[in-house]
């Protein structure tokens, strides 16, 4: 069995038996490690168990709860009893690694501790000295197929060796006991904080209706096409304590909002549906968890669509990413649930509580509150807020804060269920109001003293988030959206999209808020569209528009919002423009104004000429500069077109070095036929 279902029969601790174990040489890591049978003898010795209470739980202990441990087929009752006889001799003063020395000395082929990495099923079978079908067969009564080229997980691999009763070569100090006793030597006074729980996965897996039901609200309903399209962070009151969840999107364009919420997170609920299976952002997730060194959950979704053989096909799918689930061997819990009806819900609140529980999370109080920006926007009536998680320090009212490139004073906090309160305590989620400047999502978050604040407020501020990029071809847009992660989003999208075009997309500004006279005004001096996402336009702006002829496009969905531009670029693909020449003239005479430029004075021998057209200019038969026709007159009005016969003045961008007789011909742009 595993050390939290011992625990929990016995009225135990789990971190007291992982603990216990680690220090006398037993190789286990959290409370999902299983107990083998000398580990089961060591802890009822330890803790003055019964032994007759072993065979007895052993007997009541259903299906589920011994999972995949043993192999399926039975034992002989002789090789049980003999397993269970030394048991009551057990000696606490010998390690793990110093029993199976022992036992292993009378042994017919004496074999290496075996160093637990991942591994091939033929690199296995050579190391224990066994037929590599031998060990194909044992993982195929386990349920798990293989060929000899099959790659083992770490995990897979320590369950054959228990299995082959092959020694494990006992290691360093894991890496997250030396971190507990960093933590406990740190001086200050600490205490109990909730768990922060990062909830990823692909676009309508269900994670925000997860969410909806351990909140009992209804927040995936809101979501404008079923979607959630930023970062969400709340605080839920559950029958095993107080658990602080991140509800983040699973459109591929808000990757980097999901790697954000792990980053903060504790634990990662990986949310697959079953009925979909593993798909590209559940891939994502499962890369950035596994970087972020982040304890992962899996919750199998939507089981009520689907039979008992889809699951397995998923669970296949998972450790091929080297997520192996408990019951195929590995250490990571898979609870299957139906977030719509409730299924299995309380199992996955009692993992997230054990697993929390292992990881010993505490908070200094005594130190200035810090911490990370999840989500930024502006308010009208309250300028630029942000949604702050702090990991160490009570934030309240009245704090003096630097953040980015920005500070300000807390001037007023709001909590995950709307209500103002005073002070935030380490990993509750609040709304943060009083930034001098809108922050970025990901800055980091800094209480610091007033002559500090006063210090950071007097220096230069870097420039704003805009960027501009100026280029002669694509269609240009102006991008408008409700916060900084929309807004990152949205950019990124438009950018990966552009690439992908003939005629790419040119975003000259991007900024938060609604649309303004001042973003008409840019559009209409620069040829710009207007793509806002969840923004409003005001009524001054609108008017405006109307009058300049200025293209919005409102969106609430992402992936419409992409899809639309896209057709926009297959539409400009499809009319491909020819250059074609319309006229041609002869310079009669040069004409250089003062602070106006070099104008030429010209007769149009045929076609005609037009403003905007593109001038060639020939001298004799060599061609000695073109350009972009700025202005055409005719006795001193400006024209936009001029015809055969006619005598004009003309000047071209970029060329001024015109002599009486020039001849020019002009060309314009026209739709291939």
């Amino acid at each position: 069995m595993r050390i939290y279902e011992f625990a929990q029969q016995k009225n135990l601790s789990s971190k007291t038996i992982v603990e216990k174990l680690q220090q006398n040489g037993f190789d286990v890591k959290s409370h999902m490690s299983l107990l083998d049978d000398q580990a089961l003898a060591f802890i009822e010795s330890e803790f003055n168990v019964p032994h007759n209470e072993k065979k007895n739980a052993k007997k009541d202990l259903t299906s589920q709860q011994i999972g995949m441990s043993q192999p399926i087929e039975k034992e002989e009752p002789a090789t049980v009893e003999k397993k269970h006889e030394p048991a009551p001799k057990i000696n606490t003063t010998h390690t793990f690694q110093e029993k199976h020395t022992q036992k292993n000395v009378t042994a017919e082929v004496v074999v290496e501790p075996l160093v637990l990495a991942q591994m091939s099923v033929s690199s296995f079978a050579e190391k224990i000295k066994k037929p590599v079908t031998d060990v194909i067969v044992t993982l195929l009564k386990w349920g798990i197929v293989t060929t000899k080229n099959q790659i083992l997980a770490d995990s897979v691999v320590k369950r054959l060796a228990e299995h082959y009763e092959i020694p494990i070569a006992k290691t360093a100090v894991k890496k997250e006991v030396v971190e507990k006793e960093k933590k406990i030597n740190v001086s200050g006074e600490f205490k109990k904080r909730p768990p922060v729980v990062v909830v990823v996965g692909h676009v309508d897996h269900g994670k925000t209706t997860l969410l909806d039901y351990i909140r009992k609200t209804r927040v995936a309903l809101k979501e404008k096409g079923g979607i959630t399209q930023h970062l969400g962070a709340y605080e839920a009151t559950t029958s095993h304590g107080n658990i602080v969840f991140l509800d983040t999107p699973g459109h591929e364009a808000f990757s980097k909002i999901r790697q954000r919420g792990i980053r903060v997170a504790d634990l990662v609920i990986l949310v697959v549906a079953a009925d979909d299976g593993v798909m590209p952002q559940t891939v994502e997730a499962i890369k950035h968890a596994q970087l972020m060194e982040a304890p992962i959950i899996v919750a199998l979704n939507k089981i009520d669509r689907v039979d008992s053989a889809r699951i397995e096909v998923i669970k296949r799918q998972l450790s091929q990413h080297n997520i192996i689930v408990e019951d195929w061997g590995g250490d990571v819990v898979c609870v299957p649930i139906s977030a719509k009806f409730g299924t299995g819900i309380e199992q996955l609140l009692e993992m997230l509580s054990l697993q929390a529980e292992m990881m010993e999370l505490r908070a200094e109080i005594n130190i200035p509150a810090h911490g990370y920006i999840l989500e930024s926007s502006l308010e009208k009536g309250r300028g630029p807020v942000a949604t702050v998680i702090t990991q160490n320090g009570n934030l309240r009212i009245g704090d003096y804060f630097s953040c980015g490139n920005t500070s300000g004073r807390v001037s007023s906090l709001v909590d995950s269920t709307g209500q103002r309160v005073k002070e935030a305590s380490p990993s509750i989620p609040v709304q943060v109001a009083g930034f001098d400047e809108r922050p970025e999502a990901g800055d980091f978050f800094e209480v610091v003293a007033k002559n500090e604040y006063l210090k950071i407020k007097s220096s230069a501020r870097l420039g704003s988030l805009e960027k501009r990029f100026i280029h002669e071809k694509g269609i240009n847009l102006v991008v408008k959206a409700d916060n900084h992660s929309s807004l990152e989003a949205v950019v990124e999208g438009i950018d990966k999209l552009s690439k992908k075009q003939k005629h790419g997309f040119n975003i000259l500004r991007h900024s938060i808020g609604d649309i303004a006279e001042g973003d008409i005004e840019f559009a209409y001096n620069t040829g710009s569209r207007i793509v806002c996402f969840n923004v409003k336009t005001e009524a001054n702006a609108y008017d405006l528009a109307d009058r300049k002829k200025i293209s919005i496009l409102h969106y609430g969905i992402i992936y419409k919002l992409l899809e639309d531009l896209e057709a926009i670029a297959e539409e400009l693909k499809e009319l491909e423009m020819v250059r074609t020449k319309i006229g041609e003239a002869v310079v009669l005479k040069v004409f250089d104004i003062k602070k106006i430029g070099v104008i030429a004075g010209s007769l149009i021998k045929s076609g005609s000429f037009v403003r905007d057209g593109f001038a060639v200019i020939w001298r004799g038969r060599s061609k000695i500069g073109e350009g972009k026709i700025a202005s055409l007159q005719r006795d001193k009005k400006t024209i936009k077109e001029i015809a055969t016969g006619f005598e004009c003045a003309f000047m071209v961008n970029g060329f001024t070095d015109w002599m009486v007789d020039d001849r020019v011909e002009c060309f314009i742009d026209v739709p291939k036929k």
